[in-house]
């Protein structure tokens, strides 16, 4: 990444994000957490047609984040190995992405409910690890679509996979939503939830440079 880019993304963040930022370890999370607040800032910009400079982002009671003023208005983004994501709509909506990696498959027992756990576990041993990444990214999803973050246990409800129909079945109140699954590519699993069905066939990708010069262009 060019550092001078970098630079001048991180102008346009309000100084309390600039600072968060500049706390992360290890630089890798500083770009993807940088990237990310660019892209959704983009995506929100092009879609109300204002300027950076004059967007306020505040978060809601559990930190899902929301634009002043703008109630109806909702986005959500995601970051995972070398992807960053993002989704906006006029509707709840919530974006994960997971790189698929060794795991110790027992941590399904602490955060899937029963149903989901008899699923995983009725398959072969080479596709459990497929299957749990693509719960999680579902279960992330409609935690964030939804709005009250880990307050809501994963366990509290269920997803289930019928070939290509996604299945929810929950007591709580967010209960009628839709899901659609993408493939960044063979390594990460991203799934959205959101309360329409007017999904995108296909994810589009933009790469640094280009997200780079759209994002100038509204700032």
């Amino acid at each position: 990444m060019n550092p001078i880019y970098i630079e001048n993304l991180l102008q346009q963040l309000p100084a309390p994000k600039r600072d968060r930022i500049g706390r992360f370890t290890r630089q890798e999370d500083a770009y993807r957490s940088l990237m990310a607040d660019i892209l959704s800032r983009w995506l929100v910009c092009s879609h109300l047609h204002i300027k950076n400079r004059s967007l306020q982002i505040e978060q809601a009671a559990y930190g899902k984040p929301m634009v002043q003023g703008v109630s109806e208005l909702h986005f959500n983004h995601s970051h995972s190995g070398q992807w960053i994501v993002s989704a906006i709509s006029d509707a709840p909506i919530g974006i994960d992405v997971e790189r698929i990696s060794d795991i110790d498959l027992r941590i399904a027992e602490r955060f899937f409910s029963n149903q989901e756990n008899s699923d995983l576990n009725a398959l072969s041993p080479q596709a459990r690890t497929d299957y749990f990444f693509e719960l999680w990214t579902l279960k992330e999803s409609y935690i964030k679509a939804e709005g009250s973050g880990l307050s809501l246990p994963l366990s509290s409800f269920t997803v289930r996979k019928q070939g290509e129909q996604i299945q929810l079945d929950t007591e709580n109140s967010f209960k009628h939503c839709f899901f659609r699954q993408y493939s960044p590519d063979p390594l990460h699993k991203m799934a959205v939830c959101a309360q329409s069905t007017d999904f995108p066939i296909q994810a589009e990708i933009i790469d640094f440079n280009e997200l780079y010069e759209r994002f100038m262009s509204v700032s």
